[in-house]
């Protein structure tokens, strides 16, 4: 499991307004956690348009669709719960996500 992964993540046995059902998720947690522990920390996209910083940011294509990085759906999840890889954020995407993340979380 890599930073900046887009996998395919199950979030089922969730309450709005919590994201659920199997959906694409950026991996968000550093390779060294990633290694040693059984979870990791992700965020859901969704093909809901529009981009709205730092709330949503336009990631690419995923899974043959538009995909939108939902800032305030971070969750932490086991690693069981992953269901496949779908890809790679771009080193310019990954710098993106941060700064939301940076400006969500502070």
């Amino acid at each position: 499991m890599k930073r900046g992964m887009v996998v395919w993540v199950d979030l089922s046995d969730s309450a709005p307004p919590e994201m659920g059902k199997v959906r694409p998720a950026i991996i968000i947690s550093g390779d060294a956690h990633n290694d040693i522990l059984n979870t990791v920390a992700v965020v859901p996209t969704s093909s809901i348009a529009p981009e709205i910083w730092p709330l949503r940011l336009s990631v690419g294509l995923f899974a043959g669709k538009q995909s939108f990085a939902v800032i305030p759906g971070i969750r932490q999840v086991r690693k069981g719960r992953l269901r496949g890889e779908l890809g790679q954020l771009s080193d310019t995407k990954l710098r993106a996500l941060d700064e939301c993340l940076q400006a969500y979380l502070h």
